[in-house]
């Protein structure tokens, strides 16, 4: 499994902030209920729509009116599809063409979240009665895999803590609960996430009498409220995000409500605006060669965040850059934490002075 393959490889990294690259964002595995052409025809309708939103990160692509009315059109967007059965389940599995899709978000003035995306680490504690417990990346519940589903259907590489030996020395279970961001960043630091989410899931059980049954909601549904609430911490600036408080009887309905949330605040973070290009000037400090002016143009003409690069001055090894955007000058910094290729020196002791052309490093370590 890939997100297991990605939890062994970390332990192995520097502490620095890790990206993944998405590499199925156009395509999308949804269920069939047969292979009748109205239920390929609407099946093939729905992978556009999943696509749709995890290229956006954000379900609200689906309101947009012309977005509405071009999902029955998929054909044209569509490369190739075909059948599997998933654990006795017939799937069907969908392709459509990257070009087009860039192309309507564009059209659309839609955010655009590229491929290279932030490693989000979950911590997640579930609370049931008198005792709790954090879900770990091994664990076998229904919690687990609705969380890894939603993660996968919205292109957001996630990983959640082995909870094993070292875990458990460098964090407990209160200071999880108690959202005490210090032992928790440490116990993060393994896993090189960009961001920390904290999920506080409690299953309040509570004494009713027989009279409070109905046909709808039987003793057990009665006994086994749900409240769920998350906060998210940027890793590179300690900033601290208090997301909404989700209650209700169905665990799974509501988990799958509090992803969402997440999701679409992370991708409005690092998504592209397309409504209007931007321009920024850098200098790279360290281009003592050739060869390595070559590598920093190649860099960022194949950054997603930029649509054009033009060298505007030359003076010893310092090389002044015009890179014109697709978003926000923030967009391109937050795309370029992600990747250690390219780093921004800030002055530890006058910070980022307001004006001054940004000065980055160019090196792989």
């Amino acid at each position: 499994m890939f997100r297991y393959w990605i939890v062994f490889t970390l332990l192995f990294l520097c502490k620095s902030a890790v990206a993944v690259e998405v590499t199925d964002l156009f395509t999308a595995k949804v269920a069939l209920n047969s292979q009748t052409q109205k239920d390929q025809n609407s099946a093939l309708k729905a992978a556009l729509e999943a696509v749709l939103v995890k290229v956006s990160g954000d379900d609200a692509i689906l309101s947009n009116e012309f977005i509405r009315s071009e999902t029955p059109s998929y054909a044209k967007y569509l490369t190739q599809f075909n059948y599997i059965n998933d654990n006795g389940e017939t799937h069907l599995v969908a392709s459509f063409d990257e070009t087009r899709i860039t192309q309507l978000f564009f059209q659309q003035n839609i955010p655009l979240w590229g491929r290279l995306r932030p490693l989000v680490l979950f911590w997640i504690v579930v609370e049931d009665g008198y005792s709790r417990h954090v879900i770990s990346e091994t664990d076998e519940s229904p919690l687990h895999d609705e969380i890894s589903k939603i993660a996968e259907q919205r292109g957001l590489p996630v990983v959640l803590p082995l909870m094993d030996l070292t875990d458990n020395q460098n964090v407990e279970i209160p200071d999880l609960w108690g959202r005490f961001i210090d032992p928790i960043k440490l116990a993060s630091e393994r896993y090189a996430p960009e961001s920390i989410v904290i999920i506080r899931v409690s299953k309040n059980r509570n004494s009713y009498s027989l009279e409070d049954v109905t046909p709808e909601c039987d003793m057990e549904c009665l006994q086994a409220s749900v409240t769920i609430d998350w906060h998210i911490t940027m890793t590179q600036s300690n900033k601290v995000v208090t997301g909404d408080i989700y209650q209700g009887l169905d665990e799974l309905a509501l988990i799958k409500n509090a992803m969402s949330d997440i999701t679409s605040f992370i991708s409005k973070k690092y998504a592209l605006t397309t409504e209007s290009d931007h321009e920024l000037i850098i200098d790279v400090a360290n281009i003592d060669s050739l060869a390595k002016y070559v590598e920093v143009s190649e860099f960022l003409e194949k950054l997603s965040a930029i649509s054009s690069v033009k060298l505007i001055k030359a003076e010893g090894n310092n090389r002044r850059f015009l890179l014109t955007l697709i978003g926000t000058p923030e967009s391109i910094f937050a795309s370029l934490q992600l990747n250690n290729k390219l780093k921004q020196y800030i002055d530890p002791l006058i910070g980022q002075r307001i004006n001054e052309v940004p000065v980055f490093y160019w090196g792989n370590e």
